[in-house]
């Protein structure tokens, strides 16, 4: 059997290694890397023939949203999983337009973790669907999607546009465009009307 080409990425190392062993596990033959930042795992990614990007939405310098995009950009035909513990509808249509194969959660069992794995791995998508229901989900660009997911860190829009070599006018714009979306005066306010509707779907 060929083996595996798995890149795992994240800034928590236990959680890392915990991928690491349930990934051998899975697999007969794998070739694990690891990287907690975007610049290596690019690297890695050109240079090693990736297969499977495992990754966190949390990575050091840079988000994972914009990195997944920047690959698929590329020359990268592997597969995308991403695994977080912010199961927010938001954050799972976001990977979804970052052209990601799949999205779980951390607090899911080993087997179904391990499940979702191989399931990418052999082309099928794997999402988690739950919080779809609500009545009206707003779609954004891929390059909005990434944006949003910036200023919900806090960043400026000086500092997104470093991040993205784009002015900081253009950022400017894809906010004023998210804030027309959600027909909200600021970031924060659609934050809220999220939360309250993640809520009315749990209960």
């Amino acid at each position: 059997m060929n083996s595996k080409n798995i890149l795992i990425m994240g800034t928590s190392p236990l959680v890392c290694e915990a991928l690491t062993n349930l990934v051998e596990k899975t697999f007969q033959q794998t070739n694990v890397f690891i990287s907690d930042n975007a610049q290596r795992g690019m690297q890695i990614v050109r240079e090693d023939d990736i297969d499977l990007i495992i990754l966190d939405i949390e990575l050091k310098t840079s988000s994972s949203f914009d990195f997944v995009r920047r690959v698929k950009a590329g020359e990268f035909w592997g597969k995308v999983l991403f695994i977080s513990n912010n199961v927010h509808s938001m954050v799972n249509q976001t990977a979804k337009m970052v052209g990601a194969n799949g999205f779980i959660s951390k607090s899911d069992s080993t087997d179904v973790i391990k499940d979702a794995i191989l399931a990418v791995s052999r082309g099928y998508s794997v999402f988690k669907e739950d919080l779809n229901q609500a009545k009206e989900i707003v779609t954004l660009s891929t390059r909005e999607s990434v944006v949003y997911n910036y200023l919900l860190k806090g960043y400026s829009n000086q500092k997104i546009s470093e991040l993205l070599s784009l002015s900081a006018k253009t950022i400017s714009t894809y906010k004023t465009r998210i804030l027309t979306k959600y027909n909200a005066d600021s970031v924060i306010q659609i934050m809220n009307i999220q939360n309250m509707t993640l809520s009315t779907i749990m209960h």
